[in-house]
């Protein structure tokens, strides 16, 4: 499988922070059409926090043609709401699936950073001002963070599959070791820098030894 596409942000951050604040089918419905008629995308990946409008963007989406990537963006939910949560959305995906579109699940975005009870800090603010200010050995003490963050990706997996039919996979940030076991496919969010620009291909191929097909989220 192959596919170009873009990410289309519904609103992820929470409370007034929301970053989009207006949102209308009909809105959505021309943004898919340019998508996939003057960007020539085949998949638009689908973020955000409201399951609502994530239906809302992928059902736009499907009817345009495009290949759906769902992908549900909590940030700093509560870790009691986090599998109710995906699990509604699973429910929702299956259902733009089971209506025809060609549907793949994103279950969460660099959860570490965005979800409490990983890295050091109360809300996703201070976990990005921490790692903004981290040394190297901060870094390399990070082993028990991957452990647990493992943990929870197989228990949202696990959650996902009992109510989604098709594939999944997780958007994973540059730190997160995740364990692809529990996945379909490899999820990359994959940013290009100064720092891994002459290896950013390499680094990208590496990714082809966990033998399932590899995509840049």
């Amino acid at each position: 499988m192959r596919a170009r596409g873009i990410n289309y942000d519904t609103g992820f951050l929470p409370g007034e922070e929301l970053s989009r604040k207006s949102f209308t089918p009909e809105t959505v419905r021309h943004d898919m059409a340019v998508i996939s008629r003057d960007l020539h995308c085949d998949a638009v990946r689908i973020s955000g926090r409201e399951p609502e409008r994530l239906s809302i963007a992928a059902r736009q989406a499907a009817d345009v043609g495009l290949e759906v990537w769902f992908s549900p963006f909590p940030v700093d939910l509560p870790r009691d709401q986090l599998l109710p949560f995906f699990a509604d959305c699973a429910a929702r995906a299956e259902a733009v699936r089971e209506a025809g579109a060609d549907v793949v699940f994103v279950a969460g975005c660099e959860i570490s950073a965005f979800c409490g009870g990983f890295l050091p800090g109360d809300t996703y603010g201070d976990r990005m001002r921490a790692m903004a200010a981290a040394d190297m050995e901060w870094w390399s003490s990070l082993g028990p963070v991957q452990e647990r963050l493992n943990d929870f990706l197989s228990q949202i997996a696990a959650t996902v599959r009992t109510h989604f039919g098709g594939q999944i996979t997780y958007a994973s940030a540059p730190w997160e070791f995740a364990d692809w076991g529990a996945f379909d496919l490899v999820g990359i969010d994959a940013y290009r820098a100064a720092y891994n620009a002459d290896s950013f291909r390499a680094e990208l191929r590496g990714h082809l030894a966990h033998g399932k097909p590899v995509a840049v989220t």
